[in-house]
This record gives structure tokens, C-alpha cells and sequence, in this order.
């Protein structure tokens, strides 16, 4: 686990990371201690990096990190864009291989929200996405 800064009393931040994931996670801090509030799981970081989101009240979304760096003309700086579906087989396989660190409840949960998206696919409503 590496360090990381809280920005919100309220949520304690935390952040995994290991050759393949990148696993940002938030949890309420009050009487609702145990609680996840959101999760950033970036996957398949040496090739074609890619995020799965997922926030309390909000969903779900998918998107892929634009380095930029393909066309000299570009921003240079990574954004999140648009992506098509997650490979769930693959990121199950590998999650599984590497989540064995974690927190039986935590990675029981993420497993359940891997598998929730995969279901229902169902994103985030951002503007400028067309949702």
C-alpha cells in the first residue's frame, strides 16, 4: 500500500498498486465505518491503461488514460477518455492473482462491483460524454 494524502476528513483515502493495478479506494471514516464510498481500479498499466470508477449514488464508468503521447501535437498531459467494454475475464484473472493482500471484505466487495459492472454496464451520466 503506498501513502497517500486525505483530502476529506470524512473519507479515508487509500491507494494499492502493484505492476498491473493501480486500486484507489475511499471509506467513509464516521458511524458508517466500513462503508465504501467509491473505487478506482486502473488496470493493464504497462500496456493500454484503462479505469474502472465506481461512486456511491453515481455508478459506474469506464475510460481509458489518453497519455497524449502518440502525436507530438497533443496534450501531453494523461486525461481520461472514453472507453468500450472491460475485458472481465481478464481483469478477474488478474485480480484474483494479486488481491490476496487485501482485506477479505474489501476484495469481496470489489469483486462484487467487477461483477456488478460486467451485468449491468451501466455509467456514470458525465457531460461532454453524450450520457
Amino acid at each position: 500500500m503506498a501513502r497517500v494524502r486525505q483530502h476529506d476528513p470524512q473519507l479515508r483515502r487509500r491507494w494499492f498498486r502493484d505492476d498491473y493495478f493501480d486500486l484507489f479506494t475511499w471509506q467513509a471514516v464516521d458511524g458508517a465505518a466500513g462503508r465504501w464510498s467509491g473505487f478506482q481500479l486502473c488496470y493493464d498499466r504497462p500496456a493500454r491503461e484503462r479505469a474502472l470508477s465506481w461512486h456511491a449514488g453515481k455508478g459506474y464508468a469506464h475510460e481509458r488514460v489518453d497519455d497524449g503521447e502518440a502525436t507530438p501535437t497533443k496534450n501531453r498531459t494523461p486525461v481520461m477518455v472514453a472507453d468500450g467494454a472491460m475485458p472481465l475475464t481478464t481483469v478477474l484473472a488478474e485480480f484474483d492473482a494479486r488481491a490476496g493482500s487485501l482485506d477479505p471484505a474489501l476484495r469481496a466487495f470489489l469483486r462484487e462491483r467487477l461483477l456488478d459492472y460486467a451485468l449491468t454496464g451501466v455509467e456514470i451520466d458525465k457531460p461532454g460524454r453524450g450520457g
